[in-house]
C-alpha cells in the first residue's frame, strides 16, 4: 500500500532557519522546501497517463520528427515512467536511434539524467554534443542539496525495484551506498495518540496510495494503462549520500551550456537551428529533447513548423503530477525513532496536507523529518509563504507529538 513511485521532481527550493510566526513548543531550527509546480524549467514533477490518454501517447511523443529532431526523458517511456531508470532507459535507446544515423553535430535540450546519458553515449561514439540547460545546475530533477550540511534530496529519492533495474548498477559503478526502505508506520491522531488502520479516514487511501505515489488524484489517472505496467520488482532503495552522484561529473567530460534556456527549435532543409529568447544558438544535424513534459505542455518552446498533430496531441493529454516536499531540521528526533513511515490523518487541514512523514533520523543519522504534499493538496500550498507553510507543519507535529 505504501510503496512510492517519486520522481519527483521540485523547483526552486528554498532553505534557511526557521522562527515560527505561530507559538509552538516543537519548532524546526532549519528547512528545505520544494515548489515544482512554480520551477518554469519543470511545471510540476513526474508524468502519469492521465484519464484521457493511454500509453501510445507516450509512443508518439517519442516518435522522432523527420528524422532530426528526437525526444527522450520518462514521459517517453513506451512501457512506464514516472522513474529515473524509465529516464535513463530513454536516453540510451535515444542515443542507439541517433547514433545509426549521419548527424555528426548533435544538441541535447536538458542536463537531466535523459539527456546526460544521451550525450555520453554519442560522444562515445565520436558525434560532436553539446548540451543546453537552462538551470545553472546539471541534473534537472535530480537535485541533491546540502545546504542543512547533509545531502537532501529535492526531487528524485527512490531507485524503485532493484531486481534488473540499470541505475542499481549504475550506483554500484558509481560506488554509492544504498538503504533499502521499509514498510512499517505508525499512525498518530491529535494530542498524541496512537491509531489504528481502521481509523484511517476513506479519503487517506487516495491521499497516500495515488496523489504521493501518482502527483494525481484517483479520478485523474487511466488505470488501464498501469494494468501490465512491467516495471522492475525488488526493494526501494534510497542514497543517503545522494541521488546526484548518480550523474557522475558531467561538467568533466561533456559539452554542457549552462544557463541556456532554448526558447525554438526550426526545421530547417540543411538541419536543425536552436535559439534562446535573446538569439540564435547555431545549426546542429539533429536535436535531442529531454525536457520535463510540463515544460512541452506549458509551450514554453516553440517549433518550427509546428510539431504533428498527434504528437501535440499526446503532449496535451498526458498528465504532469506534482510531489513537493518540506524537510524539517531539529535539535532532537522526538517521533517515533523506529518508524520508517508517521501518518497524520487529523490535522484540522484539508486532506492531503501533511498527512504522511519519511523519518530520515536513521538514514542520515540526524533528526529531520520529511513530509510530502503531493497532487492538488501540493498545488494548494504553492502560494503559502514560507512561513505560513512551516506553521501548517509545526501544526500537525505539535497535534502527533504534544510536548510533555
Amino acid at each position: 500500500m505504501y510503496r512510492r513511485v517519486f520522481l519527483s521532481s521540485a523547483s526552486a527550493a528554498l532553505v534557511a532557519p526557521y522562527t515560527a510566526a505561530a507559538t509552538f513548543p516543537r519548532r524546526p531550527d532549519g528547512y528545505l522546501r520544494t515548489n515544482w509546480s512554480r520551477d518554469p524549467f519543470a511545471f510540476g514533477s513526474y508524468s502519469y497517463i492521465a484519464r484521457t490518454a493511454s500509453r501510445a501517447d507516450t509512443r508518439a511523443i517519442a516518435r522522432p520528427v523527420d528524422g532530426r529532431l528526437f525526444f527522450a526523458g520518462e514521459a517517453t517511456h513506451p512501457d512506464y515512467n514516472s522513474t529515473v531508470h524509465a529516464a535513463y532507459e530513454t536516453g540510451v535507446a535515444v542515443a542507439e536511434t541517433v547514433g545509426d544515423s549521419t548527424a555528426g553535430t548533435v544538441a541535447i535540450l536538458g542536463a537531466g539524467i535523459s539527456g546526460l546519458t544521451a550525450a555520453r553515449h554519442l560522444q562515445d561514439l565520436g558525434r560532436n554534443v553539446t548540451v543546453f540547460e537552462a538551470r545553472d545546475r546539471v541534473g534537472g530533477r535530480i537535485w541533491t542539496d546540502t545546504s542543512l550540511g547533509l545531502p537532501l534530496d529535492l526531487g528524485a529519492s527512490w531507485l524503485h525495484g532493484d531486481e534488473g533495474n540499470p541505475i542499481l548498477a549504475l550506483s554500484k559503478n558509481r560506488r554509492m551506498r544504498t538503504i533499502a526502505t521499509g514498510d512499517d508506520y505508525v499512525i498518530r491522531g491529535t494530542g498524541g495518540r496512537r491509531l489504528r488502520n481502521r481509523d484511517l479516514p476513506d479519503w487517506a487511501e487516495d491521499v497516500m496510495s495515488i496523489q504521493q505515489e501518482y502527483g494525481a488524484a484517483g479520478a485523474d489517472i487511466n488505470w488501464a494503462a498501469y494494468e501490465t505496467d512491467p516495471d522492475y520488482d525488488g526493494e526501494d532503495l534510497l542514497f543517503p549520500d545522494g541521488y546526484a552522484h548518480i550523474l557522475g561529473q558531467p561538467e568533466t567530460d561533456l559539452d554542457i551550456r549552462l544557463g541556456t534556456e532554448v526558447r525554438r527549435v526550426a526545421l530547417a532543409q540543411d538541419g536543425v537551428t536552436l535559439a534562446t529568447a535573446e538569439g540564435a544558438l547555431g545549426r546542429f544535424d539533429s536535436v535531442i529533447v529531454t525536457v520535463p513534459l510540463g515544460v512541452l505542455k506549458a509551450d514554453r518552446i516553440a517549433f518550427s513548423p509546428p510539431l504533428p498533430t498527434d504528437k501535440q496531441a499526446a503532449i496535451n493529454r498526458l498528465g504532469f503530477g506534482l510531489l513537493d516536499k518540506l524537510y524539517l531540521q531539529f535539535e532532537d528526533a522526538f517521533w517515533d525513532a523506529d518508524a520508517t513511515w508517521i501518518l497524520t490523518p487529523e490535522t484540522g487541514l484539508p486532506p492531503g496536507q501533511f498527512n504522511q512523514w519519511l523519518n530520515l533520523a536513521p538514514v542520515l543519522d540526524a533528526p529531520i523529518l520529511l513530509a510530502f504534499n503531493g497532487a492538488g493538496p501540493a498545488r494548494d500550498l504553492s502560494g503559502l509563504s514560507d512561513e505560513a507553510l512551516l506553521d501548517r507543519a509545526a501544526q500537525v507535529l505539535n497535534a502527533a507529538y504534544p510536548a510533555s
